[in-house]
């Protein structure tokens, strides 16, 4: 049985990926969204002062079974001289892995009544991130979201 799995994976290369894992709870990281935003995003400046007011605030719990929980509280958000506050929010989102590889996973879900796709992409099995946007939609500027894993 050793031999045939073996040969399996040599002759498959596939079935030596292990795709991460994405069991646990994952919070938005702040300062990894500044640090790669502030380099290599097309960000406006006004598009920045309200998205960082959003970041280090969203939680998603996967639970191992094909679902996702994503969480955020409550937050007042300044626009200029006018001040609004965006309502705590919780959905659970069903998802299904459509491939990996040893540093990424894609997904695909539906929200808002609309199919998506995403792709994770692992910096170590503890840090995520996500394109933000969608590819050849307008206000696809480069940008990533990052998340860790709560430990």
């Amino acid at each position: 049985m050793k031999r045939v799995l073996m040969c399996l994976s040599i002759m498959i290369p596939s079935v030596g990926y292990c795709c991460p894992s994405l069991d646990g709870t994952w919070t938005s990281s702040k300062e990894k969204f500044e640090l790669f935003n502030k380099q290599w995003a097309n960000i406006e400046d006004k598009a920045w002062s309200f998205m960082i007011q959003t970041q280090g605030i969203e939680v998603i719990k996967f639970n191992g079974k094909n679902e996702m929980s994503v969480n955020s509280p409550e937050i007042e958000l300044k626009m200029g001289k006018k001040t609004m506050k965006r309502p705590a929010s919780e959905e659970r989102i069903a998802f299904n892995v459509l491939g990996c590889t040893s540093n990424s996973i894609a997904i695909q879900y539906e929200r808002y009544g609309k199919k998506e796709i995403s792709q994770l992409h692992f910096e170590g099995e503890d840090t995520y991130w996500v394109y933000m946007g969608a590819a050849g939609a307008s206000g696809n500027s480069h940008i990533r979201e990052y998340y860790t894993r709560n430990k």
